[in-house]
């Protein structure tokens, strides 16, 4: 009788095993991605980004900024997307940009080993966003995508409407921020 109970204990511990390495699987294949987006119109600049996880979006925010241009604030937008990820965060980052897609997937770790030069000795364009992501993709495993503007994709769509919100609210402000969700994403 003795043994029965033992091998009831075991079996009983082995589906807690397997129910805790299924339950550490499947966080650990939560799907994070990252939309963002920049714009420039009459005189103001604005970012916007928007994490979803797993499907749900967990968090908005945007900006505004005077005396910039159009690229700054697509840079701009992955910075603070990043910068407000959890350590070591494995996600996805959309963004309507090719320059920036382009620079974070081929030329930045060129310009990285020339020591922040172009092959010509020609000065980069935005150098200070461009290590800022350098320095901050370093802290997470990011997949950098193109996507097409204005294609009715729903959270693209969405960092769209936040740029529009940031450069239209009171003009006293010079960055504005909405979280859905405080807890840090990972």
């Amino acid at each position: 009788m003795r043994g029965f109970f033992s091998y009831k204990l075991k079996l009983s511990f082995l589906r807690l095993k397997c129910l805790n390495f299924q339950m550490r699987f499947l966080w650990w294949r939560s799907k994070i991605e990252i939309y963002t987006d920049g714009s420039y119109k009459q005189g103001l600049g604005s970012w916007a980004y928007v994490i979803v996880k797993n499907g749900v979006m967990v968090r908005e925010a945007y900006g505004r900024v005077q005396k910039t241009s159009s690229h700054r604030m697509e840079f701009q937008a992955a910075i603070e997307a990043l910068k407000s990820l959890s350590p070591k965060t494995k996600a996805i980052l959309y963004s309507d940009s090719k320059i920036l897609v382009q620079t974070v997937n081929i030329w930045m770790q060129d310009w990285y080993r020339n020591q922040w030069c172009k092959k010509k000795n020609s000065p980069i364009a935005n150098l200070d966003q461009i290590q800022a992501l350098h320095q901050l993709q370093q802290n997470h495993q990011i997949s950098w995508q193109w996507i097409k503007a204005h294609s009715g994709i729903h959270f693209n769509e969405r960092c769209d409407e936040l740029c529009f919100l940031a450069r239209t609210k009171s003009r006293e402000k010079s960055q504005l921020f909405v979280n859905l969700n405080s807890k840090s994403i990972s």
